[in-house]
């Protein structure tokens, strides 16, 4: 079994995000897991569709470095519009 995909950092969430999400994630794999249980009006929006979609990338793609940042930043995009994010997204 693969080892699952780290961000290489802690993505840090708000008490807002709760129940949706943990405080910290380490992981695509664990992001993907959170993310799935969304309830599905709020997946439909662009921004968590948009997450999922690099998310999904990132796993298919384990050695590209790239979908891994795109990865991070669409999944801290959709975080901060819904006031989820606890940390400056990344540049």
């Amino acid at each position: 079994m693969a080892a699952e995909l780290s961000f290489g950092r802690i993505i840090r969430t708000s008490a807002r995000a709760q129940p949706h999400f943990p405080l910290i994630m380490v992981t695509v794999e664990q992001s993907l897991d959170y993310l799935q249980e969304l309830p599905l009006a709020t997946l439909d929006e662009n921004h968590w569709r948009a997450a999922s979609e690099a998310l999904w990338n990132a796993v298919d793609y384990p050695d590209n470095a790239a979908r891994l940042v795109a990865a991070d930043r669409a999944l801290c995009m959709a975080l901060a519009t819904e006031g989820w994010l606890n940390e400056v997204p990344p540049a």
